[in-house]
Parts: C-alpha cells; structure tokens; sequence
C-alpha cells in the first residue's frame, strides 16, 4: 500500500514539473515571438494627435525627477501634461514643482486635491485631473516608470484602427544594487513579462497594464469615465475590460517601459508582491491557481526528491533541478535580450527568486489585505477595495478604524 501511495505520487510530482517545464518552453516563444515582431514593426510617421499625459503622484520615487523630465521632453508636436498630488504636504510637491517651473514654457502643469472619489487613490487622483484634460487621447502612467523622446510617437500610431480602444505597455525592472530590488526587477523580467506574453498568444488581450494604459477620451466617456472603476484594486484590468465588452480590442505597444525599482527591504518587497498576487487572485482566480506550474525550481526539486526516494539515485535526484535551471537561465537571457537590459541581474538568484514567488503564492490564500502606497485595504470576492487604515503623507501614524461592515 505505501508503494502505491509513493508511486501516486510520483505520477503526479514528475507530470507537474513536465507540466512545469512546458510553461518555460512556452515562455521561451512567447518572449522570442515578440522581440522578433518588435525589431520588425514600423512607426506611422504621419499620425500625431493631440495627447494629454495625466501623472498621479502619491510620495517620492527612487530618480523621479529624471522619471517625471522624461515625459516632458517628447519628441511630439503638441501634448499636456498633468501631476495630479492629493495631499499638499506630500514630499513629491517640490520634485514636481521643480519639473512644472523647468519645462514652464511648455503645457506641464499641476493640480492639488484632497477630494477623494473611491477607495482607489490613484483613480481617485486621476477623476481631480480629469476637468482639466485639453485633449481626445489620454495617457496614464505611473510615476516610476521612464520613457526615451520617442515614446509618444511609438504608443499613439496604434490608435489608426479604429478598433483599438486602449493602447498598454509591458514594463521592465530597472534596479539598483539591493538585493531586493533586484529580486523585485527579476519578478517583472522573468515572470510578469513571459505571462503577459503567453496570455496574449493563448486569447486577445481584455485588460491594460496598469503602469501605462492609453485611451480615447470618447470611449472613456462610454464606459462611466474613471469614476466606473474607483473602488476597484485592478483599475487597470476593469478598465481594459471595461472597454472590451464595447467591442474595442486592446493592443499590446511594442514599446517596453522602464520601472525604476528600490526595494528599501525584504519586508516592502514582499508586502509589494503580496497586492500583485493578492490582486490577480481576485481577478483571476482559476488562471492564479493555475501559476503555480510556473515554479518549476520547486516542483524540480519535489519531484527529484521523490525520484530519490522510489529511486535511491543521485544522479535522478539532481536530474530535475538541473535541467530546469538551465530552462529558467536560458529564459533570463532571452527576457534580458528583449528588454536590452543593461543592468543584468545576478543569474545566482534565480533559486531565491522562485522560492520566494511560491512563497508569496502560498502567503496569498492566507488573507485579503493589501498595502498600497503606506495605506490598507481588505479586498472583497468581486475585487472592490475596502480602506482598513488610511496614512497621510504629513502624518504616517495617523490611523482609521476599519468600518463596521469589515469588523463583523
């Protein structure tokens, strides 16, 4: 009976690792697939309309002044560009104040609100900007995120099929020398990137990314405006949905993003990737289930550590592990050569790296808090956030009960 026992499990350890190991093949494509399609395109050199960039800040970010110059300085005939701040005493003021006063002669500007419309600060930030928007195509981006004078040009062309509802980018993890923030950038590169790429060749894409997402001002105006989705964590993803169900399509841009990224500590580190995870369960509970096939070191090392067992052989017990990380470095290199990083992170923690994703997978079924740029949240079953604690820039021990609904 154990030996029956033992061989079920071994059926079901090595078909999930081979199951495992598909993903990486699919991965490996999927990233190749796209770089051979973004060397090839061409950009419609005639198409420039009138673009107004909005910009929520919340808090300083690591080089935000080169972040926030980036996108004043577009190789573009005419666009806006707005910094939406909620709080008058928030330290990023002076960074965008410094920006406004640098490009004065060019249409940058910036708005202060303390009016809150949802529980989603950012959305709620971008409804105080939204009066002040000069024209049709709108253009939301984080505000650690870095883009080259091209940008524009290279994200609008997109929007001459008049099929295009929204346009969205992939983004890269650019990080300084902590360990943390280079585990943070290994995240994005090794993992987010593939499974973007890999969801779009499996359907058409029916969600944006929330670090850039570009939209028609009518069409924002057909869905209820920003107000249609202020209470929801993936504001991005309720948008692009949003958008989709009017018949639009959403069109991945060929154009990669830079996300400066400072992890100050492994707990921020995680606490960051726990609102990630915590975020696609809720909107994607079976696909989240499932990517638990893409922590194939882990499944490697379970199922090398049966084979031993039923086996007694080293040489099957190294087996698995070894050549699924050969796989995982091979696709480190080729997201690497899609991104044409500059600042290669350390192939040595790539083991780290997955240990601590299907650490965080797991931490994520425990709870459905998450903490969003110094305030909590508990999030329901249909994804709508529910403030636990809210933290002011001016005040960071400043606390408010959780409500009454939430308590029982």
């Amino acid at each position: 009976m154990q030996i029956d026992f033992l061989n079920i499990i071994l059926i079901g350890a090595v078909s999930l690792w081979l199951f495992s190991l598909g993903y990486l093949f699919f991965a490996l494509i999927a990233v190749d697939r796209f770089n051979y399609k973004k060397n090839k395109k061409t950009i419609i050199k005639n198409f420039h309309p009138s673009v107004t960039i909005l910009k929520p800040i919340y808090g300083l970010d690591p080089d935000m002044l080169d972040n926030l110059r980036s996108f004043c300085q577009q190789d573009y005939p005419q666009y806006q560009v707005i910094f939406g701040i909620q709080d008058k005493n928030d330290p990023a003021l002076s960074v965008v104040k410094e920006i406004t006063k640098e490009f004065s002669k060019s249409d940058v500007s910036y708005i202060i609100s303390t009016e809150r419309h949802g529980t989603n600060h950012k959305v709620s930030n971008l409804i105080n900007m939204s009066p002040y928007i000069k024209h049709e195509y709108i253009l939301i981006a984080d505000s650690d995120m870095r883009v080259s004078k091209n940008f524009l040009t290279r994200v609008i062309s997109p929007f001459t099929d008049t099929k295009i509802g929204a346009v969205t980018c992939l983004y890269n993890g650019i990080a300084n020398d902590k360990i943390a923030s280079k585990l943070n950038a290994m995240f994005i590169n090794n993992w987010f990137l593939p499974s973007v790429l890999i969801s779009r060749i499996l359907q058409p894409m029916k969600y944006c990314l929330g670090a850039t997402m570009i939209v028609k001002r009518n069409i924002l105006k057909k869905i209820g405006g920003f107000e249609s989705f202020s209470n929801h964590l993936a504001d991005d993803y309720i948008l692009g949905k949003l958008i989709s169900n009017l018949g639009y399509q959403i069109y991945l841009s060929d154009y990669i993003i830079e996300n400066i990224i400072e992890e100050t500590s492994f707990k921020n580190l995680i606490l960051h990737e726990l609102r990630w995870a915590r975020t696609l369960k809720r909107i994607e509970p079976l696909g989240y289930a499932l990517t638990f096939l893409t922590d194939s070191l882990v499944l490697s090392i379970f199922t090398g550590i049966i084979l031993f067992i039923t086996a007694e052989s080293l040489i099957l017990l190294y087996l698995p592990i070894v050549i699924t990380l050969s796989l995982r470095v091979l696709l480190h290199n080729s997201a690497n050569k899609m991104i044409n990083s500059k600042r290669i992170t350390e192939i040595w923690l790539i083991p780290l790296r997955d240990i601590l994703s299907f650490c965080i997978r797991i931490i994520s079924y425990i709870g459905n808090s998450v903490r969003w740029r110094n305030n909590t949240f508990v999030v329901d079953h249909l994804g709508l956030m529910h403030e636990k604690k809210i933290i002011s820039s001016d005040d960071p021990k400043t606390t408010e009960k959780i409500s009454d609904l939430l308590s029982s």
